[in-house]
């Protein structure tokens, strides 16, 4: 009895070491195919890779060209703005200073007489208001000229200014669009900085992937860079679209300028 026990045994355990070789056999396989199936996926995926490289570097080639351009124009649109009418202004705003400061000495000696004039009446000192009146009448012509001439000055300014804000205006109006065009490029900028950050891990991990020779973990970190450069020419496609739309509205500006 015992003699067929152990026999009985002994075939069992024989049984449960060919499935357990067989199970190992099924396992190396399966890793196996999929090693292979991960290097086939890499060579795959390696051209479109490629490609997408010389992409972002050809948008971001064209970005900087026409943001360089952009930046140029505007400058030179800033700078007419800002010197339009400006040897006018000057001179006539000097005029109204220059009016301003000769006329000042009598215009406070006037001033002055009024308020002591006016103080001793109040004090009833009517003899020394009767004296203040009449020295501050006597200079009541010469007032009236200096604040006609210091009235004309200053409203030439004004109407000069009025007149140069009405030739600029077009030209800002036309600029005005790009203020929020940039913010979403700045916008826009920090989500590709974002998304570049998740590919350069990803890129490291591949390197290091492939060093270990592990294809299934190397497919893996390429498609996650792979994925990210395809959002990062994305939005490279709209940088470039509101950089157009920037020239766009330069050169309505260019058009208006005086």
């Amino acid at each position: 009895m015992f003699i067929h026990n152990f026999s009985y045994l002994k075939r069992f355990v024989q049984l449960i070491l060919v499935v357990a070789l067989l199970n190992i056999n099924l396992t190396l396989a399966s890793a196996g195919t999929d090693w292979d199936s991960a290097l086939d996926d890499i060579n795959g995926l390696h051209g479109n890779y490629t490609s997408l490289q010389v992409a972002l570097k050809s948008d971001s080639s064209k970005i900087q060209m026409l943001r360089k351009q952009n930046n140029e124009t505007l400058k030179s649109i800033h700078s007419v703005i800002e010197s339009t009418d400006k040897v006018l202004l000057s001179r006539l705003s000097s005029e109204a200073m220059s009016a301003q400061k000769k006329h000042a000495p009598l215009l406070d000696q006037y001033s002055t007489l009024s308020k002591q004039s006016t103080a001793a009446k109040k004090a009833k000192d009517f003899k020394t208001a009767t004296l203040l009146d009449l020295r501050r009448n006597k200079l009541k012509a010469a007032v009236t000229l200096a604040r006609t001439e210091i009235k004309a000055k200053t409203d030439a300014l004004a109407t000069a200014r009025k007149q140069t804000a009405a030739k600029i205006k077009p030209i800002k109006d036309a600029l005005a669009p790009i203020t929020a065009l940039k913010k979403q490029i700045t916008a826009e900028n920090k989500n590709i900085a974002v998304a570049q950050k998740v590919r350069s891990e990803a890129d490291k991990q591949y390197k290091s992937a492939v060093k270990q020779g592990d294809a299934i973990k190397a497919v893996s970190e390429m498609r996650i860079s792979y994925e990210q450069m395809k959002r990062i020419h994305d939005m490279h496609q709209n940088i470039y679209s509101w950089e157009q739309k920037i020239s766009l509205a330069l050169r309505s500006a260019e058009s208006k300028l005086p």
